[in-house]
């Protein structure tokens, strides 16, 4: 069996960021129709061809869903093939993917990339910061919306707005909540849902700083296949994005972020923090990344941490959203042979799949040694994943089905279905949680402070 664990709704981020933009929404005719005043399909014949591909490439292949939902899943995607030729193309494409969050798996997924660059959106970047959404970055002249909490949009209140952003994405809460912004920067979208007045422009309701209430009528931009690509994790990082512009002002001055914030173009670094007599190695992902192999990246922290002899390690996953669990795996089981003292795991929920992996085999091989920091990692002790990206031909629209069973609470023992690289090297550990409390928080990042450095640097210091 392959050894390459998929990493849903993040793992593929790289390679669906890089995907040929002009997908046509449904119903669109191909280049050249028009202008010889044909129209090749319509919307009708599209969507049915695409439910077709749908059900054959994704809903048959995939082994998530529980009974109960796979039969509610059938169920709509029955009414949806009957009502999908008189639908909007938004209401089409958000249709499908309540199908598909209907799996309650995170690798389960319609991605939210993709679908958001054919629809509008407001020159604003929301980022969650728990359940709680922040703006980080904004073009002028709405930069002074910089630091503001979203708390209704079109007199709707985050508790629906998040609800509704939760039913097209599988998995933990937490995990949902990371591609929520991609719906509420999208009036089009939003609409779509019955949850914007207006298909071009809302009002979005904001609670500044100083705890005033702020509402701005935003207006949307049409969609652009060359908009600046991004989700919400890279806007975490006050640098520049690739197209942005200098019309995009950000809350955190790229001089004052942490380290764990600075050059978000690299995958992987290692650097000294002799304060707490420690290297502290970040992994941004678990692949290759161009011209940047991953081995040849772990060897050299491997060699750094043996010249070095630091007393702690801390192995910030915080950002990964995974890769391959298998490139990692030796690392991880070796790493507590290298250090005297204490290692140190930054885990949230932007941490998923291969990443969790990751921490469960470290956490496995030296569990009483081994502190997880942060807040609890993307998904659960046991989900589905593996399968292989799927663009419905018509819509573009992008799928994910899951495929085959990790068990890392058991080490799949319980199970026939597993991937065959965690039968092999089994993961099973009680739990994932992190016995440290450290969320990032607005303050915190307001201010260039990095909770989770705070915290392991607290535990040492109690233990001295």
């Amino acid at each position: 069996m392959r050894s390459r664990h998929f990493a849903g709704a993040l793992c593929l981020a790289a390679a669906l960021l890089a995907l040929p933009a002009g997908a046509r929404g449904a119903g669109q005719p191909r280049a050249g129709a028009e202008a010889a005043g044909q129209e090749l399909e319509g919307p009708a014949a599209a969507r049915r061809a695409d439910l077709v591909e749908f059900r054959e490439k994704f809903f048959e292949q995939d082994r998530s869903y529980p009974a109960a939902a796979r039969a509610e899943a059938e169920a709509r995607l029955a009414r949806l093939e009957k009502e999908a030729a008189g639908m909007e193309a938004a209401a089409f494409e958000l249709e499908v993917a309540r199908i598909v969050a209907l799996a309650d798996n995170g690798h389960t997924v319609s991605f939210p990339g993709p679908r958001s660059r054919r629809y509008d959106r407001i020159p604003v970047r929301f980022v969650p910061f728990g359940e709680r959404f922040f703006v980080l970055r904004a073009r002028e002249p709405l930069s002074d919306l910089l630091g503001a909490e979203l708390v209704a949009i079109d007199g709707r209140p985050m508790s629906e707005l998040r609800a509704a952003a939760r039913s097209l994405a599988g998995g933990v809460p937490s995990r949902r909540d990371r591609f929520a912004s991609l719906l509420f920067e999208s009036p089009e979208q939003l609409f779509a849902l019955g949850f914007a007045a207006a298909r071009d422009a809302a009002t979005y309701r904001f609670a500044a700083a100083g705890g005033t209430n702020v509402e701005r009528r935003i207006a949307a931009e049409p969609a652009d296949p060359a908009r600046p690509r991004g989700n919400a994790d890279r806007f975490l990082f006050p640098d520049p994005v690739e197209g942005e512009g200098s019309a995009w002002r950000t809350l955190l001055a790229p001089a004052q972020a942490p380290a764990s914030l600075r050059e978000p173009d690299v995958p992987f670094r290692w650097r000294p923090e002799p304060g707490i007599e420690a290297i502290v190695i970040e992994l941004r992902q678990n692949n290759d990344s161009g011209g940047r192999p991953i081995d040849r990246f772990l060897r050299e922290a491997t060699g750094a941490v043996r010249d070095a002899q630091p007393k702690n390690v801390v192995l910030d996953m915080r950002l990964n959203p995974g890769g391959d669990l298998g490139t990692t795996r030796d690392f991880a089981e070796g790493l507590p042979a290298l250090v005297p003292g204490r290692i140190f795991v930054l885990t949230s929920p932007w941490t998923f799949s291969a990443a969790i992996s990751t921490v469960g085999y470290l956490k496995a091989k030296a569990p009483s040694r081994v502190t997880i920091v942060g807040e609890p990692v993307g998904d659960r002790l046991v989900f589905f994943a593996e399968g292989r990206p799927v663009t419905l031909t018509n819509t573009g629209i992008v799928l994910l089905p899951a495929t085959q069973r990790h068990d890392y609470r058991n080490g799949c023992r319980d199970f026939t279905d597993c991937h065959g690289a965690v039968v092999r090297h089994p993961i099973a550990v009680p739990t994932l949680d992190p016995e440290i409390a450290a969320p990032w928080t607005i303050e915190a990042y307001r201010s260039g402070r990095d909770p989770g450095m705070e915290a392991v640097a607290a535990a040492l210091a109690r233990k001295s």
